[in-house]
């Protein structure tokens, strides 16, 4: 029989209903498959990737099956994706091979991967570094046990959990890693090839390709093993994988006020960020009580600054903004809001325990986010004018972000 697929606009204004009703219809057959709402809903577009349906000739209401398209490969241009399929129980037989034309077909004849989740897997754990904390791959039995991680870190909920199947070689994910110690699972990294990415800042243009990035998902390290630098190696690791596929540049999302991740992802790894989204997903739970608004963390993996910093991890350490009178500051903690600071450097405070104001003092926490949005929205770009997050400071028990003015000389530094 003939099949139709029709792809999903995420632009229109009923796009989140309607990813909220096809898990609603698929949840029925299997919820151990389904990623989660707010990745379908957000992320899942911001990579590239699309939802498609499929369809009956002549009905345009009534789907038969639905399928998730991940950007998997870039080759001369030409770009293919996973094709993560779903049938619906009203399914009737249907050939891979002309499922996969029709998606083609929608696609400006991309490469397809027919996927099916429910299927047989391959898992081949590696080891890509090896000491006391052991990086690489997880097997089989470690990708299944990555679900239960997060109850354990987050106490997510069974929708927002990514499904174990999406560590297999068949799936073909940009990154999955996981963190052992005497054979336990202590820790995880994944992510997702990624297209029709921001345009990189113009004194990068000539030095990093970024039609084929990294967007970094998750990681997570389990409580008690924190402090280990466990989660500084998983991403050191996941650097030094994407140099070998010739990606240059990896991106994430990070909630701009969680001191603890912007240490790590500023001064250690030396990630920056230009790009702010306020309220950028679409739900709430115990860790994002408030506005979920994030920064988009840019990490050009093959420059010099960051291949140093990963080499020599104690080499970067958080600014005391005491010694440093010449950053000029731009808030007192939630009020006291400065917007016309013209220095080459500022520094904008965020809560000493984000996680632990949400729990405590919810009203504190709405106005520390409401204040520093603005903020962000008005300093953070790399537009002339504009500042670029590049570092931490502390000042006594006082967190703060550091940025510094975005003109050619720092981004042509910041890339090199």
């Amino acid at each position: 029989m003939t099949i139709i697929a029709h792809l999903l606009d995420p632009r229109q204004p009923d796009w989140f209903e309607t990813v909220d009703e096809l898990r609603r219809i698929l949840v029925r057959d299997d919820s151990a498959t389904l990623f989660p709402p707010h990745f379908l809903k957000v992320i899942l577009p911001k990579i590239g990737g699309h939802i498609a349906v499929f369809l009956q000739p002549g009905d345009k209401t009534d789907p038969v099956a639905v399928g998730f398209l991940f950007p998997r490969e870039l080759i001369q241009g030409k770009r293919g994706f996973t094709l993560r399929f779903h049938r619906l129980q009203t399914c009737p037989h249907l050939d891979t091979a002309q499922v996969t034309s029709a998606v083609s077909e929608a696609l400006d004849h991309a490469r397809i991967y027919f996927y099916d989740p429910r299927a047989k897997h391959t898992y081949v754990p590696t080891v890509e570094y090896a000491g006391e904390i052991e990086i690489g791959r997880p097997s089989e039995e470690e990708a299944f046990a990555i679900p239960a991680l997060y109850q354990r870190i987050w106490g997510s909920p069974a929708n927002a959990i990514y499904p174990a199947d999406i560590h297999s070689l068949e799936f073909h994910p940009g990154t999955s890693l996981v963190a052992r110690i005497s054979d336990q699972v202590v820790g995880f990294l994944f992510g997702f090839y990624r297209f029709d990415s921001r345009a990189l800042p113009d004194a990068w243009q000539t030095r990093f390709d970024g039609a084929l990035r990294l967007e970094s998902q998750v990681l997570g390290v389990v409580p008690e093993f924190r402090g280990r630098k466990i989660g500084f190696l998983l991403k050191k690791v996941q650097a030094d994988l994407a140099r070998r596929q010739g990606i240059s540049i990896v991106n994430w999302t990070a909630d701009p006020l969680q001191f603890p991740n912007a240490a790590l992802n500023f001064s250690r790894l030396k990630a920056i960020a230009f790009d702010f989204f306020p309220d950028h997903y679409p739900f709430q739970n115990e860790l994002n009580r408030v506005a979920t608004s994030r920064f988009e963390l840019t990490w050009p993996v093959s420059s010099q600054r960051v291949i140093q910093a990963l080499a020599h991890p104690g080499s970067s350490p958080v600014l005391d903004l005491a010694a440093h009178p010449e950053i000029v500051r731009v808030n007192q903690a939630w009020k006291e809001l400065c917007f016309d600071a013209d220095s080459p450097a500022l520094a904008i405070e965020i809560p000493a325990n984000w996680t632990g104001l949400q729990a405590q003092d919810l009203e504190a926490a709405r106005h520390w986010r409401e204040n520093t949005d603005r903020l962000f929205a008005h300093y953070i770009g790399k537009q002339p004018g504009q500042y670029v997050v590049t570092g931490t400071g502390v000042d006594g028990n006082r967190r703060f972000l550091v940025a510094e003015r975005a003109d050619d000389r720092l981004l042509t530094r910041l890339g090199q």
